[in-house]
């Protein structure tokens, strides 16, 4: 559950950016876009808790205990009818409530059959008729959850979809909290009718009269318990930037989503080479590193952070390296685009020019080694250095040099 919503945040502040470059006739709509942006406080708006959708169905259930069963139907049905005419009245982004289209409609197919001769509802039933009738949907929109989305995700061009395809995601989500609360019930139902039969009539009041309103209200509950646990931990959590290949800053993620979606969208990483009387020092990158575990490499590597310069991301990267170092200034190079099917990045390279040995021999770099071009070239094209360092040697190794060359003269 957890995991969708940082999908969702993801999203959603790349489509705000994406958004950013649309045309003219979106202006007003940005506007009014940035009245609902989320405040570092609140990541997801509660209006993302889409099994608010269920409360026309718990109504009816509620109601059918007071009035007759056509009566609670038919407020039911005219409850979800305004809720959705004023959400699309309403000025600003739409967020569609899909939960709340499919209960309306099976509340209106009730109130269509509650005009055929007979009992289309056998009296007491209702409440068990309104859950089941409306579980099937959600189970079948949960089963084809990836085609419902992508279907949204598709449409991302089009100024005023940008919010379907977060919907879309936060109704799978509803979904999948009421088809678990749903199927603890039916289970609790076959337990009694097995252990008990017939049900006392305690049992059928529980059973078919409390639990299923409170399958719904628990939906609710937790959907929202769920984006307010999901919103605290997200206020410490640490974003990195979505870039373009020239470096511009398009949107952002939580750095552990960034982990998830792999090579789905660009984020600018940082990476240090060191160099040593014009050698370079190398060690063996970690085994928990989603790019090239286990194999050489430079040094130092992280990401980017969200709002940070180039020079404080450097900076933030070398002091956690040489804690007790002073005065350690990686210059710039070069940059350039690293994509494959693990991952995708814009790497920023620079280089440290380290002239006493003792601050190397304190670090805690595992299997680290000084490498002179030779010994390195003699390795290159063999799966032992990782990618970027194979991409980078040639470029490492004409600016070292010609700084070796003048340094001696």
């Amino acid at each position: 559950m957890l995991l969708s919503y940082a999908r969702l945040i993801t999203q959603r502040n790349t489509f705000n950016s994406i958004k950013q470059n649309l045309s003219i006739n979106c202006s007003i709509e940005r506007k009014q876009a940035n009245k609902t942006k989320m405040s570092h406080k609140g990541i997801i708006s509660s209006a993302f808790n889409m099994s608010s959708g269920f409360i026309p169905v718990i109504i009816s259930i509620l109601l059918c205990e007071l009035i007759t069963q056509d009566v609670a139907i038919y407020i039911g049905t005219v409850i979800g009818l305004v809720k959705i005419f004023t959400s699309l009245r309403r000025k600003g982004i739409l967020i569609p409530n899909f939960i709340l289209y499919i209960s309306t409609t099976m509340l209106s197919l009730l109130s269509l059959a509650t005009f055929i001769p007979g009992d289309y509802v056998p009296p007491g039933a209702l409440p068990l008729t309104l859950e089941v009738s409306v579980l099937i949907p959600m189970l079948i929109l949960y089963i084809h959850k990836k085609r419902f989305i992508n279907h949204f995700l598709k449409q991302i061009d089009a100024c005023n979809k940008r919010m379907f395809a977060q919907a879309a995601e936060s109704a799978v989500v509803s979904a999948r909290i009421a088809l678990i609360f749903g199927t603890l019930h039916f289970i609790a139902i076959s337990i009694a009718m097995i252990v008990q039969s017939p049900l006392s009539l305690t049992s059928q009041v529980v059973l078919f009269s409390i639990l299923p309103p409170a399958v719904f209200i628990l939906s609710i509950a937790s959907n929202q318990i769920a984006i307010h646990y999901f919103n605290h931990m997200m206020s410490h959590a640490e974003y990195v930037p979505i870039v373009n290949t020239k470096g511009d800053v398009i949107g952002k993620s939580p750095a552990v989503e960034a982990l998830n979606y792999k090579n789905a969208y660009i984020n600018p990483v940082l990476r240090v080479a060191i160099s040593i009387h014009g050698k370079l020092y190398l060690c063996d990158r970690s085994m928990t590193a989603i790019l090239d575990k286990g194999k050489t490499d430079i040094p130092m590597e992280c990401y980017l952070r969200y709002g940070e310069s180039l020079l404080e991301g450097v900076s933030r990267l070398v002091r956690n390296a040489f804690p007790k170092a002073m005065n350690l200034k990686p210059e710039f190079n070069i940059v350039y685009h690293f994509e494959n099917e693990v991952t995708n990045r814009l790497m920023y390279l620079f280089i440290l020019d380290v002239n006493d040995d003792s601050i190397l021999s304190n670090s805690h770099f595992k299997n680290y080694k000084i490498w002179s071009f030779k010994q390195i070239e003699e390795n290159l094209g063999k799966n032992f250095f990782s990618s970027c360092f194979e991409e980078e040697y040639e470029h490492l190794k004409s600016v070292i040099c010609i700084r070796e060359k003048y340094k001696g003269s």
